[in-house]
């Protein structure tokens, strides 16, 4: 008799996708029409699966974790999409309509391995180059093609709800944007360890970081609650930061092609009065600095990035032991210089209304509320930004 019994020493389980929508009274209708019509709420792609974060996941192998992740990006589009074909469905009349699909957004963070300074490995500092799987940069490509693949469809699914006429154009009005588009990047910063080694004292100076963006703020007496920074020693800290964060450079010839590489491409700092004793000192704002800006605000240069950090640290190839330095353990960022090319967003638009063909230049986002609001025949409120766009 055949004993067919698995081997379960081969079996990994995985177990992901636990929400829960809050009993909020004021959208629980809602709430339960989409429960009773579309499905429970479906789980988002979880990047703590594919770099291994969440507990129990360190036994299965690249392959099948990111098996995971692709069914969650082709699951979780596909519900975003039905909940918009539920409110077309209930609302035929809607004046405006917006829906958001997260991907490829969430894809590209994780899978955007085009750089041969990027690890394929990111607990391996010695996968670049030529060393890199060349297998796995051909699958992250798959998954990003399918990324867009499965956002593309949805809007298709939503132009097939709404009908086309007789040259296929949508008889509602649809544009379609992004907010950013992205970049590789192969090294993340510590830029707290940074400053503690340029002498700076974190009770005194604190940063905080979100993709390539710092704001560090100084702890200003009569601003912050606990606040020890004396005016004049903050005028003096604010420039010893700049000074800082200025010869902040890269030198590894693992990841410059040239001798340096300088860290921030770009440095702005809190404006300063006159007058030491004005009394909105240390709350003054610029084109770059807002009002809860850090007193100094910087962006990395392209392939530099504060998120990533592995714990522990992997060291880059030939920094010996950097404490500012390494590895990180995704791919993708947005949030650089957006004048960089790839960093643009895009634009597109089609419907009854739009007579234009073929590109229309450069735009910017804050023209899109007032273009809408000039499709729709509303008058834009005086505190609405941007100019109306030719479509």
């Amino acid at each position: 008799m055949t004993n067919l019994a698995p081997d379960l020493s081969s079996v990994r389980i995985a177990r992901y996708g636990a929400n829960a929508i809050p009993n909020n009274p004021a959208v629980q209708t809602t709430v339960d029409d989409i429960n009773n019509n579309v499905g429970f709420w479906s789980p988002q792609s979880d990047y703590r699966i594919i770099e291994r974060l969440s507990p129990g996941f360190n036994t299965f192998p690249d392959t099948e974790l990111e098996a995971i992740y692709e069914d969650q990006v082709r699951g979780f589009v596909d519900y975003q999409t039905r909940i918009a074909l539920r409110a077309i469905k209930q609302n035929p009349n809607a004046s405006l309509l917006m829906v958001y699909i997260e991907q490829p957004d969430g894809s590209e963070h994780q899978f955007l391995l085009t750089d041969l300074r990027q690890a394929t490995n990111p607990s391996n500092p010695n996968t670049i180059g030529a060393a890199q799987d060349k297998a796995k940069v051909a699958r992250y490509k798959s998954y990003v093609q399918t990324a867009y693949r499965a956002a593309n469809d949805a809007l298709q699914r939503i132009i097939n709800a709404v009908g086309t006429d007789s040259q296929g154009r949508p008889n509602s009005n649809i544009i379609v944007v992004s907010d950013h588009g992205f970049s590789t990047f192969h090294t993340t910063i510590n830029l707290n360890n940074f400053l503690k080694s340029k002498g700076f004292d974190l009770n005194k100076v604190r940063s905080v970081t979100s993709g390539p963006a710092a704001n560090i703020y100084i702890n200003l007496q009569g601003r912050e609650p606990n606040g020890v920074v004396s005016r004049s020693e903050y005028v003096t800290i604010q420039k010893q930061i700049v000074a800082a964060l200025k010869e902040l450079v890269d030198m590894n010839s693992n990841y410059v092609p040239s001798k340096r590489q300088a860290i921030f491409d770009k440095i702005y700092t809190r404006p300063l009065p006159a007058n030491l004793n004005e009394p909105r000192f240390g709350l003054d704002t610029s084109e770059f600095v807002g009002q809860d800006s850090g007193d100094v605000f910087a962006i990395m240069s392209d392939g530099y990035n504060f998120d990533g950090i592995q714990s522990p640290v992997v060291t880059r190839l030939g920094d010996d032991n950097n404490l500012v330095f390494s590895v990180p353990n995704f791919y993708g960022a947005h949030g650089y210089d957006p004048n960089i090319s790839k960093l643009s967003a895009i634009f597109y638009a089609a419907g009854p209304d739009i007579s234009r063909r073929g590109s229309i230049g450069t735009i910017h986002n804050i023209d899109v509320a007032p273009t809408i609001n000039n499709l729709l025949g509303v008058p834009s409120a005086s505190t609405v930004q941007g100019q109306v766009i030719k479509l």
